[in-house]
């Protein structure tokens, strides 16, 4: 089938339910793989039981803005309809993120990206399909993403809502040298989430760093990251326990998300969360090029650039990436 053929045309959009789940990695593979063979690059190694979680995770959560394109189908047709695409966003506070969007290669190029982008804008699931040409206006907030550098005709779409590239994000991958990054400073205690004391209010600790760095809440997303085990580490203001901050380190390696109110502690605080897990493999870390004593920290450590960058875009500027790593490009 020619690309943007008469199924993409024509394709229904209806909102993703778990049993479609499956159909949407399918077609995130299918989108993604072709980019990295045409540029001769290795294809990144496939993980559909984190995609799952992930998709499912947005679909619980913010399904009003989780939305698929199926091939229309005739009545009494024996086959289910091919899910064309998919597109995910969440809502938090007046925060808009499109999480995910992709179309299957023969579908593209129709403007089938374009009707599930309008689809998971804030009430875009309101109107009649493809109604919109603007996004709605979301008050004091802001419109964003991050879309894969590799993927140029994305960036332009969004880009023409508004959505402009802002930040490069890069992946970088390694193991620490001994002694390469600093301890604590004495007068800030690191404790773990499930080691604080009753009397501290651990999820209103967490909102109030998130809305002083991102602008928004996000007790969804600290409630997952828990699930996955991702040990969560509280830094505090020794005596007064002053919050300054918090990190997670995962048993695999990950290493984020990282929000510090004071960003000249970025270096011990990575060296903090570096020695709470032992992994397999590399440590991996996804940090801002505003995010200077990161960036600088995490290289002269010994980690490496790898990969292509993503790039976070959005309608204003994100001041508080300059003190933050992302968990990843979907759940910054």
């Amino acid at each position: 089938m020619k690309r943007g053929g008469p199924d993409a045309e024509h394709a229904v959009l209806r909102r993703i339910e778990p049993v479609d789940i499956p159909a949407c990695i399918d077609v995130f593979y299918e989108s993604v793989d072709p980019l990295y063979a045409a540029l001769d690059q290795q294809v990144p190694p496939r993980d559909p039981a984190s995609l799952s979680r992930l998709i499912t995770h947005l679909v619980d959560g913010d399904g009003e803005r989780a939305w698929l394109a199926e091939s229309p189908s005739a009545t009494g047709d024996p086959n289910p309809p091919r899910v064309l695409g998919f597109g995910t966003a969440w809502l938090r506070d007046t925060t808009w993120y499109l999480a995910l969007l992709f179309v299957r290669p023969e579908a593209q190029a129709g403007g089938l990206g374009r009707r599930l982008l309008l689809r998971t804008f804030p009430g875009g699931g309101d109107g009649a399909d493809g109604a919109r040409t603007d996004p709605p206006a979301t008050g004091p907030g802001m419109l964003a993403t991050c879309v894969d550098s590799i993927q140029p005709i994305s960036t332009g779409l969004y880009a023409s809502y508004g959505i402009v590239p802002r930040v490069p994000l890069f992946t970088a991958i390694g193991y620490p040298r001994p002694g390469s990054l600093p301890d604590l400073p004495r007068d800030v205690v690191a404790t773990a989430f499930d080691a604080l004391a009753p009397a501290v209010d651990l999820g209103e600790t967490l909102a109030a760093i998130d809305r002083a760095l991102l602008g928004f809440a996000r007790p969804l997303e600290h409630r997952m990251w828990a699930r996955e085990g991702r040990g969560g580490v509280l830094f505090r203001q020794a005596p007064e326990g002053t919050p300054l901050g918090y990190g997670y380190a995962q048993r695999s390696g990950r290493i984020g998300p990282v929000a510090l109110l004071d960003d000249t502690l970025y270096p011990a605080v990575l060296g903090t969360l570096v020695g709470r897990v032992s992994p397999p493999g590399p440590y991996l870390v996804l940090v801002p090029g505003t995010n200077d004593r990161a960036v600088v920290a995490l290289l002269r450590a010994g980690l490496r650039f790898e990969g292509f960058p993503g790039i976070v875009a959005s309608t204003r500027p994100w001041p508080g990436l300059d003190r933050y790593l992302p968990a990843s490009f979907a759940l910054p």
